[in-house]
């Protein structure tokens, strides 16, 4: 359980691939015993990370869960960030 919550709050920081004028893709992970918890928990990382960084969400977010776990679900937001 610690090792996931340590892989968690790792992928927490997670920005890839440059956009023009300083944007970049922002990714951020969630868990949860529901999907709905995990998607939550997500998205509301992704907000935490682009506030602490200066930078404001461009765009939809996206949304990805895998529940193959019996016990919790994995969900990953991701949305275009500008400073």
């Amino acid at each position: 359980m610690i090792r996931t919550v340590l892989i968690t709050i790792a992928a927490l920081t997670l920005s890839t691939s440059a956009f023009a004028n300083h944007c970049s893709k922002s990714s951020a992970s969630g868990l949860g015993v529901t999907k709905e918890i995990a998607q939550f928990m997500s998205n509301k990382a992704l907000h935490n990370m682009l506030e602490k960084n200066g930078e404001k969400g461009v765009g939809k977010i996206t949304t990805s869960c895998d529940g193959s776990t019996i016990v919790t679900t994995t969900c990953i937001s991701s949305q275009r960030s500008c400073k």
